[in-house]
Parts: C-alpha cells; structure tokens; sequence
C-alpha cells in the first residue's frame, strides 16, 4: 500500500520532455512538477535583466505544458510599471527591480525569491498566470534562476 501511494505521488511516467530529446529539465535538472497543465497562452512582461534566464524557463514551462505558448516580453525594470499602465498586455509580471512591483496593479500577493532579489506577480485571475507562476517555485526553474546568477545559493 505505501509503495502504490509513494508512486502514485512521484509519478510513474518520469519526465517532462524536452526540445534535446532528454527526460531533463532546463539546466539539466530532472523536471518534476506534478502542477495542472496550461492551455492557450500566458504572457509575461519581465525585465531585460532576466532574459537569459525567462528564455530558458519559457522552454521548460511549454516542455512541461505542450499546449500553452509564452509570449514573452522584456523591457528596463523602470519602464515595466508604465508600459503595463500604457495597456500593455501581460498575465504575469517579473523583476529583479529593489522596489518590486510596486506601482504594478497585481492580482494575489506578490511572490519574492532570493531575499527580496526576483519579484514575480500574476496580473489577472486566469489558470495560465497562476501555473506560470507557481512553476517559478519549482525544482527545474529555481535551478534556471540560480544557473543564472539571479538566485544564488
């Protein structure tokens, strides 16, 4: 009984696949996410500092969620509070700015990483912004963020 219910939990079908034809995650870290997968599309609006880095999770993300695609969108940290208020569309927010989000109109409680040094927020209500965000939390993008230079250790 224990052992169906530990398999049952880790999943018996491995890995999300990946464009490299591996069972891996971004960053080679093995993808473990058991989240709901996203439909349609998410849009996200992040600073250019982080465009290394959202490149790769966007990989992971769509590995993970083959019928989503991640529209993304970088601009300077101080320009991403006006642009969004200039209708810009976007589902999800992120920055490595000091101040945040603040100014941004989000939806929810703005998540932080790192100390205060990532702030990540989703805009609106939908199911894509939310799963987007909470993949930031797991193994495969932390590992990208860390990779990175953006989270460290």
């Amino acid at each position: 009984m224990l052992l169906a219910l530990t398999l049952a939990l880790t999943g018996c079908g491995g890995t999300a696949p990946t464009g490299n034809g591996t069972d891996e995650g971004a960053g080679g870290a093995p993808a473990t996410s058991l989240a709901p997968e996203a439909v349609g599309e998410v849009r996200v609006l992040a600073a250019a500092s982080l465009r290394e880095a959202f490149d790769l999770i966007k990989e992971d993300f769509q590995a993970w969620n083959p019928s989503v695609q991640v529209l993304l969108s970088y601009a300077p940290g101080a320009e991403l509070a006006p642009r969004l208020a200039g209708g810009e569309a976007a589902d999800v927010v992120a920055t490595d700015a000091p101040d945040g989000v603040d100014g941004i109109t989000v939806n929810g409680q703005p998540e932080s990483f790192g100390g205060g040094r990532f702030t990540v927020a989703a805009l609106n209500d939908s199911a894509n912004a939310t799963i987007f965000v909470g993949h930031l939390r797991e193994g495969s993008a932390q590992r990208v963020l860390t990779d990175t230079g953006i989270l460290r250790p």
